[in-house]
């Protein structure tokens, strides 16, 4: 069972750690934001376990294994790219439908986009659950294949239990979100906005894989890890 605010902690002090005893990382790690290959690195390496930060060595292996978790990310996200294009290229159609619709009946055209609109999501919610996981085991594997490799995937899940590790996702996206907004906000006002901005995203960035590495080895057999 999952602690969701003792991840959270944890995940927290991890970051804090990071900025208090390795202040020359932070602004690489803010470069990184932009040139997001190696970003994606440098999760992977956090991803992999360890209780410290890991370091900023060996930037060719760093970009090698972002480019395989980016990858992985662009295989999980075709599906719901293609629904979304497909649905999105009938959209006056389905305008069409919704204007014309007898209104109250489930079953009506306007069911039918109802519909639409839920599956579309669930897709959504489906890749998610299944990417993290595949993510975090090609980081730690280095092969791409056990990203796929679905009824590991979903023993894995069974382990961490399905309920909590929904309920961690969500619990991620609600402080992933919070924490994004003055970012945003921050980009939107000036150029000179993009330096806090990019110490947010970094920071978020180190926090949630950490958060998700705590996450996946709460599902693991035992205590090595895999």
């Amino acid at each position: 069972m999952i602690d969701l605010f003792a991840s959270a902690e944890e995940s927290a002090a991890f970051t804090i750690a990071m900025i208090r005893d390795h202040p020359v990382r932070v602004p690489l790690l803010m470069g990184m934001v932009a040139i997001f290959p190696l970003m994606y690195g440098y999760t992977a390496r956090i991803y992999r376990g360890g209780s410290k930060p890991p370091d900023l060595s060996k930037p060719l292996e760093l970009l090698i294994d972002g480019i395989r978790l980016i990858f992985v990310s662009f295989i999980y996200a075709l599906p719901f790219v293609g629904a979304v294009i497909i649905v999105g290229s009938q959209g006056d159609l389905l305008l069409n439908l919704i204007t014309h619709a007898e209104s109250g009946l489930l079953f009506s055209e306007i069911g039918v986009v109802f519909f639409l609109i839920v599956g579309i999501i669930l897709l959504y919610a489906v890749v998610i659950l299944f990417s993290m996981i595949g993510v975090i085991r090609t980081a730690r594997t280095k092969k791409i294949r056990d990203a796929f490799a679905f009824a590991a995937i979903l023993a894995h899940i069974s382990r961490i239990g399905g309920v909590s590790y929904l309920s961690a996702v969500v619990f991620y996206t609600v402080i992933a979100f919070l924490a994004s907004l003055p970012a945003g906000y921050m980009m939107e006002l000036s150029l000179l906005g993009y330096i806090p901005a990019f110490f947010i995203y970094a920071m978020v960035t180190v926090f949630a894989a950490r958060y998700f590495t705590l996450v996946f080895e709460s599902g693991l057999p035992d205590s090595s890890d895999q």
